[in-house]
């Protein structure tokens, strides 16, 4: 991953000033080699989940015009007028709710909404967020190599967000932090990534390799460092 430099002389509390980065277009590769193809999906999950899981950092806006591809296959961050930090306890939800998925643990599923900010879960408000939450996952479920969308999940995503939301209003609503929207939005805003290449990888094991040895203390010391270097503490 490549991030554009500051230009401090440019730049104020309220306006960003950053180097140029040459690169070109995601959707020019889109009928690129498979391999080609694999390696940007590849890149491009790193480039917005490294920085998530090891220091509680999140780029939250990955549209088309925010990356490019660089000339190794790179991905050229820009525009960071979107990116939040996150306290360690919420990076750690979002691998407990995983972890409880997989393992149909109902408690340690709670307990990821509940460090994600989520209040007074009933049985049946987890209920309907484990629907959401299988949906999300999907890809990370199976230990095999398979495009983010197996099935026609566009059509499918639409009715699980409809039946989601009818059921969160039949059963009194359900207010979501601000962090679980932003979260959200990136995971959604990078599947359509990777359905724009049609990537095919294991997103189990890429998942895996990422959170492998993740400790929530290590997480908090690395991010005190990072943002006492970048001047934010």
């Amino acid at each position: 991953m490549w991030i554009p430099d500051v230009v401090e002389e440019l730049s104020t509390a309220r306006l960003l000033t950053m180097t140029w980065l040459s690169g070109e277009p995601l959707l020019d590769f889109e009928d690129s080699s498979a391999a080609v193809r694999n390696q940007l999906a590849h890149n491009m999950f790193r480039a917005w989940y490294v920085p998530f899981y090891y220091y509680g950092v999140i780029h939250g806006d990955p549209h088309l015009g925010n990356y490019t591809v660089a000339g190794d296959y790179g991905i050229n961050l820009l525009d960071f007028g979107c990116v939040r930090i996150f306290e360690s306890r919420f990076v750690k939800g979002v691998i407990d709710l995983y972890r409880a998925l997989l393992k149909d643990d109902e408690e340690l599923a709670v307990s990821a909404y509940e460090s994600w900010g989520f209040e007074n879960l009933s049985r049946e408000m987890v209920e309907v967020l484990n629907v959401w939450a299988a949906f999300i996952y999907a890809p990370l479920m199976e230990d095999r190599t398979r495009k983010i969308d197996d099935g026609d999940s566009t059509r499918y995503g639409a009715s699980v967000a409809s039946k989601v939301h009818s059921e969160l209003r039949r059963i009194g609503g359900v207010r979501p932090p601000r962090e679980f929207v932003l979260v959200d939005r990136a995971a959604i805003g990078l599947g359509s990534v990777f359905m724009h290449l049609k990537a095919e990888i294991n997103w189990h094991q890429t998942f895996e390799n990422l959170i492998d040895g993740f400790k929530v203390d290590e997480l908090a010391k690395r991010q005190k460092l990072a943002l006492k270097h970048a001047g934010l503490s």
